[in-house]
């Protein structure tokens, strides 16, 4: 088994203190720039130098996340950001983005590189590709369980890490367009606006019917929480568990970091499990949204969501009994204790007298019947929830604001004291840092009472409130000699100070004094035109083949066959699209694909790339290509042609495409998928769906979330039974495709989803009318761009692009 590390979120240098002196072995924060928590408190470059010097003489390694999409004119400040991170001693830096990812390896080969949960690795094939590219560490999409994590973990070489604690995205991290389809705000950008915690309605698009449901937040999930199985996370060969919450406060990251390192500790040291329940209230207290335990321990469906609250709930401590308006008194029933300075959430504040018996106290325990003076609203049978606890605070608050030094390192010392000589003080630490001090005074015949052996001991072991334990000493002095205690005090803090600064660096960088440059070739881009269409079933497939387009993707695996042989008698091309999600036992969907000796496929993970890299490749736009740098990573894999991420603006576009000469595509009409989900609002609130059976209702697509501006976002379901909420409003192009050709896309996409076979080729044959008209509306095109006008159209990003 590899060793275990526990990492944790820093979001301030105050919340690293309480990560490194509560027991976290590694840490990860963002700078100011290029990191996927833009609204943290991240780290300007002076504060990521003491970050390291801090965390590092404590032998706790510090990760920098720069895991967002790169644009095209933002490349060269990356690199000259990440060499920074790189000369100041950052250990490795966690990635999104597939083109700087191999740019950087390129530049600085010897700089280590974890691939980010947003880069959505789900399966093994996924975790293999990556590990190819350059990769020493892998985060796991949160969706995997332990029995599919430990199968990755006995098949791959790379470190492989798990979010264990904290918050959890409703979407596949890298995969959600819903925050900067609706807001600009992209989460592959740092700046999630979170729409999963807004209100939404479940409405039955047919009927128009409200379905009822718990609460309102239907994509808002719960906290997650695994502590009291972490042993199995463990044995699952995990190298790394990450707790998530680099914008919690520095009390959030102490509670938990000591609850886990506690626990940790416990299984790897006894192999027993024993979570307190003092343990289980603190976590309680100091957030939740509820928890689960998530898909990683097997939990699904209504387990991992909470509609009642969005947001903090605290512990449960029990109901209110009675209200006295009159006489300002709560009278409470506690199921947990309850103490003088605590907050709950009722009213806000915190408790001042509590009542028992009709007497003060600044306690109460489970079972007692209290009173509290209370002004607010308040009713019988309400829940209350503590939502602080002053005790908690007071205790973690002492670990890391205070300057105590609880992490300790281990060292050795050597000093030798001879007659006529200065004295020389070494010490080591077992990393193999070693450092030599001599003294400026020599050493003197006693005149009076001799320097002991013991005396120097005693002095050098005086290391105080410094990081370091020393476990072994060694006196080399002669018989009666003198030296000043001074001295051997001075020696003492020379030596410590040169070991911290010793400890800093990481040994053999060899790049440290390179300058790197970045310079891109220009290269000449064909730009004939081509339509192509992407379509679910074999209606829309009839459809398509009936119009004069290029080529159409084909995603419904089950009736492939039955594709080929249509497209075969119209001698038209059908790609097989793979789905964005694929899991390790849904790779037998693609055996039954690749039974049919198919030539051409288009893949939107790196796992496809890697189980279909002897076919003719298209990539998706689910891949996330961004910038030149990506789009040419594909093209020399062998990549054919590339659909553009759908968050790029048309300038964005125009300046990647300059270097580049592969052919690009792009979505020019379509309801673009904005989440795919796990969790199935229909499965959960319309029949309690726990995935044991599919029932042909989820073939219909005949639900929607409707929020509070009544935009409707239609939902559906693939073959995995894995959600997708599609865009309220349908991109449309119609009258934009000159512009587009003008800065370098040469295929345009349509991209079907509920439409029947009617509209399809409503819409191609509208399209293909703009094209032959040298990109005009004609009376089809004028046509439809009215009727989408009135469902509600967009241009998507193409002309405001994100933050």
């Amino acid at each position: 088994m590899k060793d275990v590390e526990l990492l944790a979120p820093v979001g301030s240098f105050e919340a690293l203190k309480a990560a490194v002196q509560n027991g976290a072995n590694a840490v990860y924060l963002g700078g100011k720039d290029f990191s996927a928590r833009a609204s943290a408190n991240n780290f300007d470059r002076d504060e990521l130098k003491e970050a390291v010097k801090y965390a590092h003489i404590r032998d706790v390694q510090v990760f920098v996340t720069a895991n967002t999409l790169i644009k095209q004119n933002e490349i060269e400040d990356f690199i000259e950001y990440i060499k920074f991170l790189y000369d100041i001693d950052i250990d490795a830096i966690i990635l999104q983005d597939i083109g700087m990812a191999r740019l950087v390896k390129k530049l600085i080969p010897d700089f280590e590189l974890h691939a980010s949960t947003q880069m959505v690795a789900h399966s093994l094939e996924d975790v293999k590709y990556l590990e190819n590219v350059g990769f020493d560490r892998v985060v796991l999409a949160r969706e995997l369980n332990v029995a599919e994590i430990k199968n990755i973990c006995d098949n791959t070489n790379v470190d492989i890490e798990v979010f264990v604690h904290g918050a959890l995205c409703v979407c596949y991290s890298g995969q959600c367009l819903m925050s900067s389809m609706i807001g600009n705000r992209s989460g592959n950008r740092g700046r999630c606006a979170q729409p999963c915690r807004q209100k939404y309605e479940l409405i039955d698009i047919n009927s128009g019917e409200i379905i009822n449901s718990n609460g309102d937040y239907l994509l808002s999930p719960r906290d997650l929480n695994t502590i009291e199985e972490i042993d199995k996370i463990i044995d699952a060969g995990v190298h790394s568990l990450k707790i998530e919450g680099r914008m919690k406060k520095p009390e959030y990251v102490a509670t938990v970091i000591e609850s886990y390192r506690t626990a940790i500790n416990e299984y790897l040291n006894e192999k027993k499990l024993n979570i307190s329940n003092e343990t289980i209230n603190d976590l309680y207290t100091i957030f939740n949204r509820k928890f689960t335990k998530g898909h990683i321990l097997g939990e699904v469906g209504k387990d991992v969501m909470n509609s009642e609250i969005p947001n903090n709930q605290g512990l449960y401590i029990g109901r209110v009994l009675d209200y006295n308006k009159k006489a300002k008194r709560l009278k409470i029933k506690l199921e947990n204790t309850l103490k003088k300075g605590d907050g709950i959430n009722l009213g806000g504040g915190t408790i001042g007298r509590i009542i028992k018996n009709n007497e003060i106290t600044n306690i109460a325990h489970k079972g007692d019947t209290i009173e509290l003076d209370f002004i607010g609203q308040a009713r019988r049978n309400q829940i209350i929830f503590k939502t602080s606890d002053s005790e908690l605070i007071n205790r973690v608050q002492s670990t890391f604001q205070q300057d105590k030094e609880n992490k300790k390192i281990d060292i050795e010392a050597e000093i030798i004291i001879k007659l006529d000589e200065n004295p020389i003080l070494t010490m080591s630490d077992f990393k193999g840092n070693k450092v030599t001090i001599k003294g400026d005074k020599i050493v003197e015949k006693a005149m009076n009472v001799a320097l002991s052996a013991q005396k120097v001991e005693t002095q050098i072991q005086k290391l105080g409130n410094t990081p370091y334990d020393l476990k072994n000493i060694n006196v080399i002095i002669d018989n009666g000699v003198s030296l000043p205690i001074s001295i051997l005090n001075q020696m003492r803090r020379e030596c410590i100070d040169e070991l911290s600064n010793e400890r800093i660096y990481i040994k053999n960088r060899n790049y440290k004094n390179e300058k790197v440059c970045y310079n891109p070739s220009t290269l000449n881009k064909k730009s004939n035109s081509k339509l192509r269409a992407k379509v679910k079933n074999l209606e829309q497939l009839q459809a398509a083949l009936e119009c004069d387009i290029d080529t159409v993707y084909y995603e419904d695996a089950n009736t492939l066959k039955d594709a080929l042989e249509i497209a075969f008698k119209l001698n038209k091309e059908v790609i097989y699209s793979s789905p964005r999600i694929v899991r390790n036992k849904e790779y037998k969907q693609l055996d039954k694909v690749r039974a049919l000796d198919i030539k051409n496929v288009q893949v939107g993970t790196f796992g496809a790339m890697k189980y279909f890299k002897d076919k003719n490749l298209s990539i998706d736009y689910y891949l996330n290509a961004f910038n030149s740098e990506t789009i040419n990573y594909f093209k020399d894999a062998g990549v054919d042609t590339l659909c553009l991420s759908q968050e790029l603006n048309m300038n964005e576009i125009e300046e990647t495409l300059k270097y580049t000469d592969i052919q690009i595509e792009s979505v020019v009409y379509g309801y673009a998928p904005m989440m795919v989900s796990e969790y199935c609002p229909m499965g959960v609130i319309v029949r309690d769906c726990k995935k044991d059976k599919r029932v042909s209702k989820c073939n219909e697509s005949t639900y929607a979330l409707r929020d509070f501006k009544g935009e409707q976002y239609r939902i559906s379901q693939d073959i995995f039974c894995r959600s997708t909420i599609y865009n309220s409003k349908v991109t449309c192009m119609l009258d934009n495709l000159q512009e587009l050709n003008k800065i370098g896309i040469n295929i345009f996409r349509l991209d079907f989803t509920i439409e029947n076979k009617k509209v399809v080729k409503e819409i191609i044959e509208s399209y293909i009318e703009v094209l032959k008209n040298d990109y005009r509306l004609g009376s089809k095109a004028t046509k439809l761009y009215n009727t989408l006008d009135d469902v509600g159209i967009t241009t998507a990003h193409y002309y405001k692009g994100v933050e």
